[in-house]
Formats: C-alpha cells, structure tokens, sequence
C-alpha cells in the first residue's frame, strides 16, 4: 500500500503541472465583461462591536464603470455609489444620497 501511494505521488509530481503553467491558464482564462456581486461587509471597531452591511455591486464594460447600493442596515439603506474610469482624464466619482436627496460628485486628486 506504501508503495503505491509513493509511486502515484511520483507519477503527479512527474506529470504534475508547474506553476508557470498554472499562471499562465489562469491569465489565458476569458473574464467576463459585466459583473454582479452580493458582498456582507462586517467592520468592527476597536471595543470590539461590529456593524455589518451588505452591498450590491454591479460592474460594466469590463471595469470601466462600477455602481455600488447599500442594502443593509437601514440607516445606509439607498446609499448609491458610481465610479466610471477614463483614460485621458480623472475618474468620475458620484454619490447618492438619499438622506438629502441628492447626488454628490466626488473629486479624485492624484
């Protein structure tokens, strides 16, 4: 029984693949070019009490554009976060809030 199992393990590590090729599938591999996402989020401050919340985020475009809602708890319920990357110029940052109702443009300083 010994044998064999020393004998299968030298077969995997013979005909094993190396990491190198691993990498280079996972890299090859086709993404997809919209994404959805359930995310829970726990924070917990330094007494120890933690706050969850949990975000549904949609990305488009294959990254260029990213909408973030709170869903959870009530008080950061509606909360709307929009993110759209350019190239030539600063990223677009905008933020709804629905306490005022209103959207807040948010600036990027690089």
């Amino acid at each position: 029984m010994k044998i064999l199992c020393i004998m299968l393990v030298i077969v995997y590590v013979i005909l094993g693949q190396t990491g190198y090729e691993i990498a280079k599938m996972v890299e090859d591999r086709a993404t997809p070019k919209d994404q959805s996402s359930k995310t829970t989020m726990i924070l917990t401050n330094s007494k120890g009490r933690t706050r969850t919340s949990t975000i549904y985020s949609k990305t488009l475009s294959g990254g260029e554009k990213q909408i973030l809602w709170f869903m959870a708890p009530a008080d950061d319920k509606g909360v709307a976060f929009l993110k759209i990357e350019h190239e030539e110029k600063d990223d677009e940052m905008r933020m709804w809030l629905p306490a005022f109702k209103k959207i807040r443009r948010i600036t990027a300083k690089k």
